[in-house]
């Protein structure tokens, strides 16, 4: 009922503006591949898989993670954020080509993943985890080289997940690192001023054999569509209200030097490249720049990460479920809805970039979802159109192994994250 509803409106809309309707008729917009998209699925059709797959650009990424590290530069830490590069080859690339053994984590078995395979890595721990989350990794990492004591900072929001947290690491019999979330402008939670730290010091200060403090985090990403310098007003209140906490922090005797003081994200790294009030970025979808970080301070980085998917049927014509007449005044009215063809699978976090100017799916479906183009496309069954996904958390997990390209070759296949363990 669903497609129908969809169809049928989009005719009565068509014919109900009568001559009107002329003068916002859609354009031609389909073109071809280009030659990077031409190039990619002659590969695809050679040596693929013949199912959907995820691309990964590494030339592309190269340049990325180089304008990411450059912007952090050397006197501050670049953190990975791994939720957005969630496969353990893609993150040994990019902390090899950066020089980072910082992570930042949000999800419990991905961080028992970094214990097993990164025994270096410092992990911040991105939002508050129930304390059910917290006993599983210190359960399932007994017996693996990491230090789970040393390199795991907590987010702390809220007094009682500190309360929490001392219980837990009393249970255990263990020491552990604390990061204070503060609340910058986001409002989604944290320490929301200041004064505020003062009593959540002391509790660590008199639980020391089991609490230490390791830092703060403040995450900004409402500066995202503002194309903001350290200049902007809206900056500069972020920069205060860090700076009073940092100055509540240095007050109960702690060097700020020594502690990680951590911000930002893709959106927003490239403001504080001047700026000395933290320590410690954090970026991750910078590398791969699906659709939504086509912003402001990443316009020079390059989509690196692709949705690739055969064709399965092609129709000279527009075909609709049920009611066939709508196909004719669809087709009449739109020149893109001319030629129809079916793609193995759908219905992702993503939009169709190539053939370029081919409109969405007419019903979205994760068996067969129906694509439409002008007749200037002219691709056959078994080849292949190209997504660029809006995310690349939780897409890049749908598609089992990344494929990663250079060139017009693959060179590995990069196995992603397990989601539960």
């Amino acid at each position: 009922m669903k497609r129908r509803s969809i169809l049928i409106g989009a005719a009565g809309t068509a014919l109900a503006t009568g001559g009107a309707g002329l003068l916002w008729k859609p354009r031609v917009e389909g073109k071809p591949h280009n030659p990077y998209f031409s190039a990619l699925n002659e590969m695809l059709k050679q040596d693929g898989p013949g199912r959907p797959v995820m691309l990964i650009d590494l030339d592309r990424i190269n340049s990325n993670i180089d304008l990411i590290a450059g912007s952090v530069g050397p006197e501050k830490t670049y953190r990975v954020v791994v939720k957005s590069l969630p496969s353990v080859p893609l993150l040994q690339h990019v902390m090899q080509r950066a020089r980072t053994q910082a992570l930042m984590v949000f999800h419990q078995p991905f961080l028992n993943t970094i214990a097993e395979t990164f025994p270096e890595a410092d992990c911040l721990i991105g939002k508050p985890m129930p304390v059910s989350a917290i006993e599983t990794f210190f359960r399932k990492a007994v017996g693996t080289r990491y230090d789970s004591e040393n390199k795991v900072q907590w987010l702390i929001d809220t007094p009682a997940r500190l309360q929490q947290y001392l219980a837990v690491a009393k249970r255990f019999g263990i020491r552990m690192r604390i990061n204070f979330e503060i609340d910058v402008g986001l409002h989604r939670g944290g320490i929301p001023e200041p004064a505020a730290l003062a009593p959540l010091l002391k509790v660590i200060e008199e639980n020391s054999q089991h609490l230490e403090l390791s830092g703060l985090m403040g995450y900004e990403p409402h500066l995202s569509g503002m194309q903001a310098a350290l200049t902007h007003p809206e900056v500069k209140k972020v920069l205060d209200i860090y700076s009073g906490h940092i100055a509540v922090v240095k007050g109960a005797g702690y060097d700020p030097a020594r502690l990680t003081l951590n911000g930002a994200g893709s959106h927003t790294l490239g403001i504080y490249q001047h700026d000395a009030t933290m320590n410690d970025l954090a970026a991750g979808s910078g590398v791969v720049k699906p659709t939504d970080f086509d912003t402001y301070h990443l316009t020079d980085n390059l989509p690196a990460v692709f949705i690739a998917t055969p064709i399965l049927k092609r129709y000279e014509e527009l075909k609709v479920p049920g009611d066939l007449w709508v196909a004719q005044p669809l087709q009449w009215w739109n020149p893109n809805m001319r030629r129809l063809y079916y793609i193995y699978g759908g219905y992702w976090k993503a939009k169709i970039i190539s053939p370029p100017g081919t409109p969405d799916p007419i019903y979205q479906s994760t068996n067969q979802s129906p694509v439409t183009t002008s007749r200037n496309v002219d691709l056959q069954v078994d080849d292949y159109m190209f997504l660029r996904p809006t995310q690349s958390e939780h897409v890049m997990l749908q598609f089992g192994d990344l494929l990663a390209f250079r060139g017009s070759e693959i060179i590995e296949t990069w196995p992603i994250f397990q989601q539960s363990g």
